[in-house]
């Protein structure tokens, strides 16, 4: 029998759009890995009553229900007390837990405050899952047929929960889950139609579950099968119709891919910015061991830095900041000035204002230099708001230089 599982979080930053609800995807994602379907997401106000109704709604329909936030010392800090109504039991305080919490803030030379005194308690039925990452005491209710989790919202102290105590207990209870049969693709440089239009109607042919996700110059196809002989089908006709785009069988970015492949042969890199403001080395460095290869990156925003780097001004007086010459001279010179292989230069006109009729806003130039070849340098037109504009840039530029290493 398929388990359910549904998420509720908890938090009026979330309904209202303060904040971006990333345990949701999270969840959702590890949920799925692990076997569950999950059948809801819900966002709840930061009200014993919301939470109370709202955990009433989900329970009927899911096996598992995890429910996120809510569990810190403020007053908006309500999900005990919703879950405690719920069940119509009282919450109870762990004695075990607020000496913890005493003891963490002994080790920074502070005295706990009174109003953190709310996270050592949890509801009667419940039992305290201890938060290794943070303060908050999650829990676990066994209700019947249903089990209720209720974990800290804070993404980083959740994530790592879910690991270190909720995993288990979801192992132990629920044995027979099994991983459904996932394949992924990951591709660069074409539409989400023109994915479509090679794919070909012959390519559903077969029964799976199939998603197709686009993002900032990238798309990245998800597909659950119950047979790994399926999968194993649908790959090969993936790889055949779609293999000069793909640069990933898995959640791999790009970014760390080229890494990898500067690593293995044994080749380094530094960029010189213009348009996007320091977002593309910001993407390279956020794949751990980047030092192996990243040698550094200069934001050249102004004429005058452009100038130091080594772009001759005259140079930028004859043919302007935005130019395919300008971008050259970019990749040039910090490749030399870092001692890297490989150089990228970037200028571009992100907007909303400074464009023209000959040089329109989403215009970007890129250039890659090398220390084997002659400097590459494309144009780009690219649609969108200023940081659709540095986010497509980015992606091309990465695209660029993985299409030179590969």
């Amino acid at each position: 029998m398929k388990r359910s599982a549904a998420i509720l979080s908890v938090g009026n930053e979330v309904l209202r759009g303060s904040a971006v609800n990333t345990n949701a995807a999270f969840l959702g994602r590890e949920l799925t890995n692990l076997g569950f379907e999950v059948v809801s997401h819900g966002v709840c106000a930061d009200s014993k009553e919301a939470i109370r109704f709202r955990l009433g709604e989900v329970i009927r329909r899911a096996d598992v229900i995890i429910m996120t936030g809510g569990l810190g010392p403020t007053p908006d800090d309500v999900t005990r007390e919703g879950i405690a109504a719920h069940f119509k039991v009282p919450l109870i305080f762990s004695p075990t837990h607020y000496r913890r919490l005493e003891k963490i803030y002994k080790r920074y030379g502070k005295r706990i405050p009174r109003l953190v005194k709310q996270e050592a308690f949890y509801p009667k039925n419940a039992k305290p899952l201890v938060n290794r990452f943070g303060i908050a005491l999650g829990f676990s209710i066994q209700a019947q047929k249903n089990l209720v989790i209720a974990l800290p919202g804070v993404p980083s102290e959740l994530e790592n929960m879910y690991f270190d105590v909720v995993l288990p207990v979801l192992k132990k209870q629920f044995p027979e889950l099994r991983s459904i049969p996932k394949l992924v693709a990951r591709m660069t440089g074409i539409s989400e139609p023109d994915v479509m239009k090679k794919l070909g109607k012959d390519f559903f042919n077969a029964p799976f579950d199939f998603g197709i996700y686009p993002s900032a110059g990238e798309i990245a196809i998800r597909i659950l099968a119950e047979s790994s002989t399926i999968l194993s089908a649908v790959k090969k006709k993936i790889a055949a119709r779609l293999k000069d785009r793909i640069y990933a069988w898995n959640e791999t970015p790009l970014s760390s891919v080229i890494g990898n492949i500067l690593i293995k042969k044994k080749r380094t890199l530094a960029v010189a910015e213009s348009c996007t403001g320091g977002l593309l080395a910001s993407r390279i460095t956020a794949c751990p061991g980047s030092s192996a290869y990243f040698r550094g990156a200069t934001v050249a925003y102004h004429p005058a830095i452009k100038k130091l780097l080594g772009v001759p001004e005259d140079l930028i007086k004859k043919y302007g900041e935005v130019s395919p010459q300008v971008a050259v001279e970019l990749a040039k010179w910090v490749r030399v000035r870092m001692g890297s292989d490989y150089g990228i230069g970037v200028t571009g006109i992100a907007g909303p204002g400074g464009g023209s009729a000959k040089k329109p806003v989403g215009l970007v130039y890129i250039a890659l230099a090398s220390s084997d070849a002659r400097p590459q340098v494309w144009k780009f037109n690219f649609w969108g708001e200023r940081h659709q504009v540095q986010a497509r840039a980015v992606a091309k530029a990465l695209e660029c230089l993985w299409r030179k290493i590969r």
